[in-house]
């Protein structure tokens, strides 16, 4: 007697092979049996004729750190099939949540969820993980530690290197965040404070990552006219200090970079071959989004937010300020206003800098600065940055697996408020519609196994990612004619169609479409820690 039965279904089990037809059954947490199993019993059923079934997503990039405490349901990342999510990214972690400027630790995570909303009653990694372990989650989670984090936390928000102490501080954190459970450690080098770093700095604490068996994800230190010189710096820190690494999110953004990809995706080639090893994630979409305070210069940032928005308050700062962004050369109608904290500018929302400007009677960049300082920094934005075939071009290329960039949401209460992103329910069923069916850019299979075992595989979550005998039973069922995105940039909170079910654990937490309100995620562990957990 099983557990569940997935019968009838095409089975692409994540490994890229070609589909066949089979049935899968799941015993408690495990995938039990795997093939014709028209005669046996189970106590539940999936009837999968003419679906897919296949391994549960892995979103290899997301900032769900703070919204899975507010929605552990993780209602529009499970809805369209991710079963595995890691967090912490881009250089920016809720913990270690230490040190006398922790507080600016809250405000860089503000664009993501709203931390006020929080109870922050963790120190440590290993308190914030088990904060999430005892609360539950819809979904398993794997978690990095973030540099922004580690620096505020040893030296605040100083633009300059960090003293030996400073930087033995930071090595002690990491350390001992790994040993709570973290992943590996990411960055965030085109935000302060992670931007004030040079690449010493990252050696040596990717240093700590190769003695912890752990990895290097990094948000580049520049994604337009430094692209080459930045994954070329990624690269390097990964084979110096002998880590893996994962480029965030990799693409060429604005118009002076557009078409460089294909030139830049040969330098993982090239570090592959010299036995580094790279992978990167992207998100199937032209436009990115980022909080706002992103478009003002590096060295207005130093000493924090309140330091920021002080300059900006300042009329000769903020002069000096605006000479940058002006220079620039942002296209303001290609750049919106997605969340903000207060009623007052709730109108803006969805709506582009060039119009907020010309309603307000102002110029775009004094908009800028005026929301930043209504919203005390936190307002996010959404802009249009990339080309189709940049996009293309990675995605399809073999070292690539899918990451959202985006949030566990829900459409009501405090996560359904603005115009985030529509990634954040939309990311892998727009793979399957788009990139599969639509535009035939992958195959179903290879689809698949880049946002299942190729992503489990680089994670080193060797009994997740595949449908196999014994590993853990983590499936999602979804029809390949009618799966499809949505969510867009003007109505984002909307869940995906065409996905059937989704299991976690071996738990079925979506069924006919619906969320069933089951939390049988669980919070892993690195092999280097191994657990009952996986």
């Amino acid at each position: 007697m099983f557990d569940l039965i997935v019968q009838n279904a095409t089975l692409v089990d994540g490994s890229g092979s070609a589909g066949r037809r089979a049935d899968v059954a799941v015993a408690d947490d495990r995938i039990a049996e795997v093939g014709d199993l028209g005669t046996a019993e189970a106590r539940e059923w999936i009837d999968a004729a003419g679906r897919v079934v296949c391994p549960g997503f892995v979103d290899m990039h997301t900032h769900s750190d703070l919204a899975l405490l507010l929605n552990p349901e993780a209602h529009s990342k499970v809805r369209q099939g991710v079963t595995t999510e890691v967090i912490g990214n881009c250089g920016t972690s809720p913990a270690p949540f230490v040190g006398p400027m922790a507080e600016q630790i809250k405000a860089r995570m503000s664009t993501t969820a709203p931390p006020d909303l929080v109870e922050w009653d963790w120190c440590t990694m290993g308190d914030y993980l088990g904060r999430l372990a005892e609360q539950g989650t819809a979904l398993n989670v794997v978690g990095l530690v973030g540099h922004v984090t580690l620096r505020i936390a040893a030296m605040g928000f100083e633009r300059r290197p960090p003293t030996d102490e400073e930087l033995a501080r930071m090595q002690q954190l990491l350390a001992e965040s790994l040993r709570d459970g973290a992943f590996g450690m990411s960055t965030g080098l085109m935000t302060p404070p992670s931007s004030f770093s040079d690449t010493e700095e990252l050696v040596a604490l990717a240093e700590v990552l190769h003695a912890h068996g752990a990895l290097y994800f990094s948000h580049i230190r520049g994604e337009g006219r430094t692209l080459f010189r930045a994954t070329a710096e990624a690269i390097e820190i990964g084979e110096r200090a002998g880590v893996p690494v994962e480029i965030a999110h990799h693409k060429a953004a604005f118009r002076p970079s557009w078409g460089w990809m294909p030139r830049v995706l040969t330098l993982s080639d090239w570090a592959r071959e010299r036995g580094v090893e790279v992978n990167f994630d992207v998100y199937p979409y032209t436009a990115g989004s980022a909080g706002m305070t992103q478009l003002i210069p590096d060295w207005a940032h130093a000493g924090g937010l309140d330091a920021l928005l002080g300059r900006l308050n300042d009329s000769g700062t903020r002069e000096r300020i605006r000479a940058d962004v002006d220079a620039f050369g942002r296209e303001w109608d290609r750049t919106y206003l997605t969340t903000v904290s207060s009623e007052a500018n709730r109108e803006y929302e969805g709506r582009h800098l060039a119009d907020i400007a010309e309603a307000r009677g102002m110029t775009p960049t004094d908009t800028l600065f005026s929301l930043l300082l209504e919203e005390h920094g936190r307002a996010g934005m959404l802009h249009h940055i990339m080309r189709q075939d940049d996009v293309d071009a990675v995605i399809a290329h073999p070292l690539c697996t899918i990451g959202s960039d985006g949030s566990s949401l829900r459409p009501d209460g405090a996560l359904g408020q603005g115009k985030p992103h529509p990634r954040s329910y939309g990311t892998f069923p727009r793979v399957l519609q788009e990139y599969v069916r639509e535009r035939g850019v992958l195959r179903l299979e290879d689809a698949i196994h880049k946002m299942t075992g190729l992503a489990a595989e680089k994670l080193g979550l060797s009994e997740r990612g595949l449908i196999e005998r014994g590993r853990y039973a983590d499936l999602v069922v979804f029809d390949p004619a009618t799966i499809r995105e949505v969510s867009t940039y003007g109505d984002p909170h909307r869940y995906p169609e065409g996905i059937d079910a989704v299991v976690v654990n071996g738990q079925i937490v979506v069924r006919n479409g619906e969320h069933t309100g089951w939390l049988p995620g669980r919070v892993l562990q690195p092999s280097s820690h191994p657990s009952p957990g996986g």
